[in-house]
């Protein structure tokens, strides 16, 4: 009687083990799917080339949160936002209104209005990074981890 209840107890074991296997063999494009309406998509980035008419380090009515860059452009006006961190701590992004700004990123449209999801933004030489390539925002402490280590491409808030 022994014997079969061990075999049985077998046989479960390996049902189990066998039916977690699929659950981790899913499809790479599968896991990396762009996905709802915030969701970042780095193949449709467009930079965005304007003067700077107002730095909001805290949103108007309406706005998603966060702060943002209103820009003039040949084309119109340009909500671009930052994000909660790319005015905050070292290296954090010094822009005033008046400047030539060239900002890359994508447009989300929020609560019915374009809003423009700044990933870099250039302002003379300095290319400062505000989300990564997922859109994720640069916080304060990555820029500072990021300024420590002499090989990354990122130095003190900003792309070289």
């Amino acid at each position: 009687m022994r014997r079969p209840v061990l075999g049985l107890g077998s046989l479960t074991l390996l049902a189990v083990m066998l039916s977690a296997v699929p659950a981790s063999a899913q499809s790479t494009s599968a896991m990396v799917r762009h996905v709802g309406p915030m969701a970042y998509d780095v193949t449709k980035e467009t930079t965005i080339n304007g003067t700077v008419s107002s730095v909001l380090s805290k949103p108007a009515a309406g706005m998603i949160m966060g702060s943002h860059l209103l820009l003039t452009t040949s084309s119109g006006s340009v909500d671009a936002s930052l994000g909660l961190f790319a005015l905050r701590g070292k290296g954090a992004l010094s822009v005033e209104a008046g400047q030539a700004v060239a900002v890359t990123g994508v447009i989300k449209i929020v609560n019915g209005k374009q809003v423009f999801m700044a990933r870099t933004v250039k302002v003379g030489a300095q290319v400062y990074a505000i989300r990564n390539e997922h859109g994720i925002p640069v916080t304060p402490q990555a820029r500072l981890r990021a300024a420590a280590q002499p090989q990354s491409s990122v130095t003190k808030g900003f792309l070289r």
